[in-house]
């Protein structure tokens, strides 16, 4: 399968409001490849409902004995979520999976329509366990936590047509990984597509400093990576965060181009305003993700 044409999801935030803008046209954006503008060949506008579906999946790790800032947090609080649900549009789905640093990952409830579903199957997933962290658990961990989104990318690419596969943390986020491992996890996604978010309980501990090398708040950085964002809240303001998350992913923009070169590199990516549009729209934020890998073929992995 061919991947010529790359979609670039690009989210808007007025800084007035902090809301999505809804109104910008194909002719209000420039994108650059390498430095180097390229022409837009697609357009598609949430406001208009004609970007692709999205499938929202609720990640978690597993409740483990000793875990800092991991899915402890939210047990037994699951229904504080479930508010955004009912926000959501009627053919967008949810699904949930988990990563264990025993090695044990799995998509717990494939995405469905059903709004009450993701919430059983996100409590049942975070129900302790009796695996108690410590030895190799942390390596282990960060290959399972790759696994885990990689079976969510394969979940997109088998379905007709392709959805972007959004993946939400619901962790705390205490992590580190040597940042040339995190990297590999990272161009899983910009090989293919998908966009991470998170939401961190305001109770998690902050993370501490690292060794040189090594990349701390690993899903933060996939965020920032992939043009996503994370979220701090406390319980009664879990449904406003995942509010949020939908509300940016409903109004975004998908702008398409084709790709001078496809050498299976990271190009550098960058969307913005033209002047006009500046003018118009002062202070708007564009977040998209800074890097894209051209590739001639969907990777073996992900088919």
């Amino acid at each position: 399968m061919q991947s010529s044409l790359v979609l670039v999801d690009v989210i808007s935030q007025d800084p007035k409001n902090g809301l999505p803008v809804q109104d910008f046209e194909k002719e209000d954006f420039r994108v650059f490849d390498n430095g180097n503008e390229v022409p837009i060949a697609s357009f598609d506008s949430g406001a208009r409902n004609n970007t692709r579906p999205y499938i929202v999946w609720l990640a978690v790790i597993c409740n483990e004995g000793g875990k800092i800032g991991g899915s402890a947090e939210f047990a037994g609080k699951e229904s504080h979520f479930r508010p955004a649900l009912d926000h959501l549009d009627k053919h967008d789905t949810v699904g949930v999976a988990h990563w264990c640093d025993n090695g044990d990952t799995r998509l717990d409830l494939l995405p469905t329509e059903d709004r009450d579903s993701p919430i059983r199957a996100l409590a049942e997933t975070i129900e302790p366990i009796s695996f108690h962290v410590g030895g190799n658990s942390d390596a282990v961990g960060e290959i399972t936590y790759r696994k885990m989104l990689r079976l969510i990318i394969q979940d997109a690419h088998r379905r007709n047509p392709q959805p972007l596969p959004v993946v939400v943390f619901l962790d705390g986020d205490h992590t580190g990984q040597p940042r040339s491992e995190l990297d590999q996890v990272v161009d899983d996604i910009l090989e293919t597509s998908g966009i991470v978010f998170g939401i961190k309980d305001e109770r998690a501990p902050k993370v501490l400093g690292l060794s040189i090398g090594e990349q701390s708040q690993i899903s933060h950085y996939m965020a920032k990576q992939t043009g996503g964002q994370y979220f701090t809240a406390d319980t009664k303001g879990y449904a406003a965060a995942l509010d949020m998350i939908f509300m940016q992913l409903h109004f975004r923009y998908e702008l398409g181009f084709i790709p001078p070169t496809i050498d299976g590199k990271r190009h550098k990516l960058k969307v913005e305003l033209t002047k006009e549009a500046h003018a118009k729209y002062k202070g708007v934020r564009l977040r998209f993700r800074p890097v894209y890998i051209p590739i001639s073929e969907v990777p073996a992995w992900a088919r």
